[in-house]
Order: C-alpha cells, then sequence, then structure tokens
C-alpha cells in the first residue's frame, strides 16, 4: 500500500505520484524494518534490495544477456544481478540497482525477466523502462529528502525562500547560478546520484503553485549537462537581499 507523501513546499509532476508514492512506502518501509528513525542519505539502494527487501543481488559478467546490458531482474527466482562493470560510475550503479528495483516491485506481471542496456533511459519510448526509470528517481531521491535539502541550503545561504523558488523555474543567468553553483552540487553529493539524475528529477518536480511547471526548465535540462555559454555572466552573480542578482558595473557602483 502506498503511503502520502510528506511534502509542503513540492509535488511530483502530473502522472508520477503513483509510482512517487509507492517508492516513499518502499523506502518507510525499510526504514521501520531496520529500526531507523529516518531514511539515511545516500540510500543504501545494494543492501536494502538484500535487507530488508530480502531480493538476491550480485554483481556478474551480463554479456551473456546481450551486448550492453547493464541490469538485469529475474522475477521468478527474486533475484537482481548488475553488470560487474558499472561498478567504476558509482552513480550510474545505484540508478542501475534501483531501476532494477523498480521492475521487481512494479512490473512482476508484466513479464518474467527484464534486461536494462545503454539503449535504455529518460528517453526510452518503452513504457514500463521509464516506469523504471521513475521508481528509481524516487527512490534514490525521495521528494520530501530533496525539498528539505533545497531548502536547507536557501537558508543555509540566508535566501528567500519564495523569491529563489520562483526564480529556480525560470531560463535567467540568475536561474542557471543557483543550479550550477548551490543546488546541484549539494544534491548530486546527498543523494550519491549522477548528475544526469539530479537534472532529471528537478524536472520532475513542481512547486504547489496554481499553475505547476517544472522547478528546473525543460529548457535547461541539457544546458546543464554541459559547460555553461555564459560563465563570465554567472561569476559575476551576487546575493543581494536574499536573491541572486547580476552584479554588472551600474550596480557595483550602486552598492
Amino acid at each position: 500500500m502506498s503511503v502520502k507523501l510528506p511534502t509542503r513546499v513540492f509535488d511530483p509532476s502530473y502522472g508520477r505520484r503513483v509510482i512517487e508514492r509507492r517508492a516513499w512506502s518502499c523506502l518507510q518501509r525499510c526504514r521501520k524494518s531496520l529500526g531507523l528513525d529516518q531514511i539515511p542519505l545516500p540510500i543504501p539502494v545494494e543492501q536494502w534490495i538484500e535487507s530488508p527487501l530480502e531480493f538476491h543481488f550480485g554483481f556478474a559478467d551480463l554479456s551473456y544477456l546481450g551486448d550492453g546490458v547493464l541490469g538485469a531482474t529475474f522475477i521468478r527466482e527474486r533475484e537482481i544481478l548488475i553488470h560487474e562493470g558499472v561498478t567504476d560510475h558509482e552513480g550510474r550503479c545505484r540508478f542501475t540497482c534501483a531501476h532494477e528495483l523498480g521492475h521487481m516491485l512494479l512490473h512482476s506481471s508484466v513479464r518474467t525477466e527484464f534486461h536494462e542496456t545503454n539503449d535504455l533511459g529518460p528517453g526510452s519510448n518503452d513504457v514500463v523502462e521509464r516506469e523504471a526509470d521513475r521508481f528509481a528517481a524516487a527512490f534514490l531521491m525521495p521528494l520530501p529528502l530533496v525539498e528539505a535539502e533545497i531548502v536547507k541550503v536557501f537558508d543555509d545561504c540566508r535566501m528567500d525562500r519564495v523569491q529563489c523558488t520562483w526564480e529556480l523555474m525560470q531560463t535567467t543567468r540568475e536561474s542557471e547560478w543557483m543550479w550550477r553553483k548551490l543546488l546541484l552540487p549539494v544534491l548530486t553529493r546527498r543523494f550519491g546520484v549522477s548528475l544526469s539524475t539530479a537534472i532529471n528529477r528537478c524536472n520532475d518536480i513542481e512547486p504547489r503553485i496554481p499553475s505547476p511547471r517544472p522547478l528546473l526548465p525543460a529548457e535547461f535540462v541539457e544546458a546543464l549537462l554541459h559547460r555553461s555559454a555564459r560563465g563570465d555572466e554567472l561569476e559575476a552573480i551576487r546575493l543581494r537581499n536574499g536573491v541572486p542578482q547580476y552584479a554588472d558595473l551600474f550596480t557595483e557602483q550602486a552598492s
């Protein structure tokens, strides 16, 4: 049974809420089973697959399943295997583990075996694979904890929560500065995920406003994966009265 997400500021984007709740329910089940007061970060996905979820788990050479297979789920055997070569990339490895767990928990009635390959990902046309990706993101970066981390960054930097949340939804240099310099470094480190996972996750989050839209604009998804084209402008951003502002010649003279 899924549980309600204890969030105050953000919601999952429409169409993802059932999977979000399933992932949160699984996390809470693990936490309670282990007698923990709170969910640890980064989520110990490899350990929790084995205990308390009690699935068989391991690393192996999966080349016998085909080229480019990163992970495999065997429903009847209750087994998840990850290709041994993936361990060189921690973020990719953790996401693959959570992706396969998503298949195990969501798709037992679809088929008995699943293989994740390099060809699959956020842009995949396979509905089942997209659902497993969404589960993985929600499991590794549970929305209540993402919300808490974003609010903590705002508070630690003495930023205006409301104005800065609004700015994050824009495609401005100030928004890009907040994503590149403040939020994404914290989120990738705290949740143990890759940059692409953190970016796509934030694009699936919506602040609770009358006309919801992604916290991270779709136009920034690809741009944030690469070096900024306005690096000098980002270096000139300063926090003024709790909000980021471009410190050009005129504002510098006026300060």
